[in-house]
């Protein structure tokens, strides 16, 4: 007898095909940790059944390369063809989840979530009429419940999934929604063109925009808001009571009897309501449990949790690494992170959240860690992960060396950026705007920076970013960018009255450069 457990894993691994059970590199999601994630249970929930289907012969395991799990092998899990046999006989009843792949995008890769029936109904009646910022504090499953809620919505929208990080600007949201379709650059023109059929955008960890492109991605959101076919989910830590149009909606913790199914059988029941109530039925906090670990007294110590039972097991070379993860932007390529050698051991003990092959810390564990560090212990590892990321040749590795640069020496990273003005082609735009605008409140609003806000606002075309600079800037730079602004904005008459002034001031090459684009303009 297959029991419901086992069904789950059999349906899970039974979404991919023979020929993975032969491969060299594999996807993670056959992985231990893989699996649990999907299923929405602990780690240590599935050594019973999948040991029983080890043995019955449903399933197989070997070791092998997980794509994007560093360079040491894993443990993986493949579905024989007894077990898809057993599955199918099994399977009226058996009610499986959509496909992920009526999700356009990168949501969280989970298959069902215990629980939450409350919540979802509750959602789907306010989306009805509105658009949703779902809260709570980090490790709730708010996340997970809005992959559920896509999937019970995907017959009636077209549903996109895009995740927020600290260099996402409104163009890479849109890029992530769309991948490679072509799409309107321009915020209206794009709003318009999304309302001709239903959809409904999600952004997930909304609240990890930086202060530099919160406006942008306002004012995408707003514009969508207004549009009667379009529905938006707003993922995030906190409320956002600047959009009137969109309804907040505050999950809370766990029910006590989802919490038990998520723990598994290998416990008694009184056993597994003590250790939840014990962690305040947060849904990661369980994810984080260990059946030999010691459980707080009180379900308000969560984060006593963390730092004193799940990260003291760690070796102290563990714990360095964590607090050099944590100090990352946000998701890196794994196989070149500074953790590549101990994904493994760190993803198996749920420390890790992934988007693909890229990862980062848990929030809740990112956020414990980073907090605990001293300003000297921060720019240290920043200084390390700066020589880390400058040896790699991969996309996105000249941003996070820049990112650390900035935090680590400031004076370096405005010489270096200074002397790439005329290049600014070679970065990720929104990468280097995000970061030369928080330089600017960590360095006493250095002139330098603030000249670099200018030229990088610029080059993105972003007139509202320079003029509100202007009164920070010296007069020769104040010129330079008052006579950018005219240009920007077609004002031919006011770059006349300030180009004799302008070609004083620039070289040769700069002189050339600024005559061409005013003959360009005046055609």
């Amino acid at each position: 007898m297959v029991t419901k457990a086992q069904l789950r894993i059999l349906a899970w691994l039974d979404r991919y095909p023979e020929s993975t059970a032969n491969a060299w590199d594999v996807t993670r999601e056959i992985s231990l940790p893989g699996i649990a994630e999907g299923l929405g249970v602990v780690r240590s929930a599935l050594n019973l059944p999948i040991g029983s289907l080890e043995q019955s012969g449903l399933l197989t395991k070997r070791m092998a390369h997980v794509i994007g799990g560093g360079t040491r092998r894993r443990h993986v899990y493949h579905i024989t063809s007894e077990g898809r046999l057993r599955l199918n006989e099994a399977a009226q009843g058996y009610e499986k989840s959509p496909p992920r792949s009526e999700i356009i995008g990168q949501p969280p890769i989970v298959e069902t979530i215990f629980g939450r029936a409350d919540e979802r109904q509750k959602c789907l009646e306010l989306l009805d009429n509105n658009s949703l910022i779902v809260t709570g504090m980090a490790g709730i499953g708010k996340s997970a419940l809005v992959v559920s809620l896509c999937q019970m919505l995907a017959k009636e929208y077209t549903i996109r999934w895009a995740n927020a990080h600290s260099f996402s600007d409104y163009h890479s949201i849109v890029k992530s929604w769309f991948n490679d379709e072509t799409v309107p650059r321009d915020i209206k023109a794009f709003s318009e063109v999304v309302s001709h059929n239903k959809t409904l955008l999600v952004i997930d960890d909304f609240n990890q925009l930086s202060e530099r492109h919160k406006s942008g991605v306002g004012t995408l959101v707003k514009a969508l808001s207004h549009q009667p076919e379009t529905r938006l989910i707003l993922i995030s830590r906190e409320s956002v009571s600047t959009y009137h149009n969109l309804v907040n909606f505050k999950l809370e913790a766990l029910d006590l009897a989802s919490c038990c199914q998520m723990l598994g059988n290998d416990m008694e029941l009184s056993a597994r309501e003590e250790v939840a109530t014990s962690l305040g039925n947060h849904p990661l906090a369980l994810k984080l449990y260990q059946p030999e670990y010691s459980i707080p007294e009180s379900s308000n110590d969560v984060i006593e949790f963390v730092e004193n039972v799940v990260l003291n097991t760690l070796s102290t070379a563990q714990k360095e690494q964590l607090t050099h993860l944590s100090l990352e932007a946000g998701l890196v390529d794994a196989d070149h992170s500074i953790i590549a050698d101990t994904v493994n051991f760190l993803d198996e003990q749920n420390l890790l959240l992934w988007g693909g092959n890229l990862v980062q810390l848990q929030h809740l564990i990112r956020n414990v860690v980073r907090n605990k560090l001293t300003a000297e212990q921060r720019q240290t590892g920043h200084a390390l992960l700066a020589h880390h990321w400058q040896s790699k040749i991969i996309e996105s590795a000249t941003e996070n060396y820049l990112y650390h640069l900035a935090n680590s020496n400031p004076s370096g990273f405005i010489d270096y950026m200074a002397s790439q003005l005329d290049s600014l082609d070679q970065f990720d735009s929104a990468a280097i705007a995000a970061i030369v605008n928080s330089s600017i409140g960590q360095n006493n609003h250095a002139a330098e920076l603030i000249y670099l806000e200018c030229k990088i606002a610029a080059h993105r075309f972003e007139p509202d970013i320079i003029r509100s600079n202007l009164d920070r800037l010296d007069a020769e730079n104040l010129l330079e960018m008052k006579f950018t602004l005219a240009q920007i904005e077609g004002r031919v008459e006011d770059c006349d009255a300030m180009l004799g002034d302008m070609l004083q001031i620039s070289s040769p090459l700069e002189r050339a450069r600024t005559l061409i684009m005013l003959a360009s303009q005046c055609l």
